[in-house]
C-alpha cells in the first residue's frame, strides 16, 4: 500500500508540473495543437520505459486493439476539453474541479464495474481530500493571461473529468491484460497520435520551421508527463480505482503550491490549514491499507 500511495504522490506531482506547464502553452497556441503535440512528443520521452516491457506484452496489447483505440480517443477529446477550459478559469480552480469530477466519477466506476468497495472510514477519508483540496482552491483568482468565465470554464472542466475517469477505466483494464508502463506509453501517445492529423491541417499555412518551433516547447513543457504517466499506471495495477482517483486530490494541493512558488501567490493560514488535513488524511489512508 505504501508503494501505491508514494506512486499516486509522484504521479501528482509530476501531473502538476504538467498542468501548469502545458496550461500555459494552451494559453499561447492551438487547444487542438498542444493536445497533440503533448501526446506525440511522449511517445518519444516516455520511450525509456518500453525497455521494461516483455514482448508478449506487446502481443497483448494488440489483442485488445479496439478498447486501446477508444480509450485514447475519449483521452484525446478530454484533453481538448480541459485546455480548452484554461482560457476561462485559473490553474488552481480548474484542477480542483478536474480531480473531484475524476475522483467522484473514478469511485462510481469503480464500484458499479469493478466490484470494489472501501470502508466508511476510507470513504469518509477520500471525501475529506478532496473536500479539502478544493477548499485550497476557493478564494482570489485574479489571473491577467485569461478571460475569466468561471461557468463556461467549469463546465468544460468537468466534461474532460468525466470522460478522463471513463478513459482511466479503459487503462486500469488494458494495463492488466497487458503491461502497465506499455499500456501508459501507447495511452499518451494514442492520444496526441489521433489529433496530429487535425492539428497539421489546421496549422498548414504556417511554415514547417515555426511548426517545429511550437513542437519543441510543447514537448519540452510534458516532460514531467513521462514520469506522471508511468507511475500513475503502476499506481493502478496495485491499487482501487475509487482510492486511486481519491489520492488524485493531492494534485489541487501541489498545484496551489507550486502557484506560490512560480507566482509568489500568498497561500494563507486557511490554505495552509487544509492542505495539512489533506496531508493527514492521505497519511491515514496509507496506514489503513499497510
Amino acid at each position: 500500500m505504501l508503494t501505491f500511495v508514494a506512486l499516486c504522490l509522484v504521479a501528482r506531482f509530476a501531473y502538476s508540473l504538467n498542468d501548469i506547464f502545458i496550461g500555459r502553452m494552451a494559453r499561447r497556441y492551438g487547444r487542438v495543437e498542444v493536445a497533440a503535440f503533448r501526446g506525440t512528443s511522449l511517445a518519444v520521452s516516455m520511450a525509456p520505459w518500453l525497455l521494461l516491457v516483455p514482448a508478449d506484452a506487446w502481443r497483448a496489447l494488440g489483442a485488445h486493439a479496439g478498447p486501446l483505440l477508444i480509450t485514447v480517443v475519449v483521452t484525446a477529446v478530454a484533453n481538448v476539453l480541459q485546455l480548452q477550459a484554461v482560457r476561462f478559469v485559473p490553474f488552481g480552480l480548474r484542477a480542483a474541479l478536474m480531480i473531484c469530477t475524476m475522483a467522484t466519477a473514478s469511485s462510481l466506476l469503480g464500484w458499479a464495474a469493478l466490484g470494489e468497495h472501501l470502508t466508511p472510514l476510507e470513504v469518509g477519508l477520500s471525501v475529506v481530500l478532496v473536500a479539502s483540496g478544493a477548499a485550497v482552491a476557493l478564494g482570489s483568482h485574479t489571473d491577467g493571461e485569461i478571460q475569466v468565465n468561471v461557468p463556461l470554464g467549469s463546465a468544460l472542466t468537468v466534461a474532460a473529468g468525466v470522460l478522463m475517469a471513463c478513459a482511466i477505466f479503459g487503462v486500469k483494464s488494458l494495463a492488466r491484460d497487458s503491461h502497465p508502463l506499455l499500456t501508459a506509453w501507447a495511452w499518451e501517445a494514442g492520444a496526441g497520435l489521433v489529433l496530429l492529423p487535425v492539428a497539421l491541417w489546421r496549422g498548414r499555412q504556417d511554415s514547417p520551421r515555426a511548426t517545429a518551433q511550437r513542437f519543441a516547447v510543447v514537448a519540452a513543457a510534458a516532460l514531467p508527463t513521462a514520469l506522471a504517466s508511468g507511475a500513475s499506471v503502476l499506481a493502478l495495477e496495485l491499487g482501487d480505482l475509487g482510492l486511486w482517483g481519491a489520492l488524485g486530490g493531492t494534485q489541487i494541493l501541489f498545484t496551489a503550491a507550486l502557484g506560490a512558488l512560480l507566482h509568489r501567490e500568498a497561500l494563507g493560514f486557511r490554505r495552509w490549514s487544509f492542505m495539512t488535513i489533506a496531508a493527514g488524511s492521505v497519511a491515514t489512508l496509507a496506514l489503513l491499507r499497510s
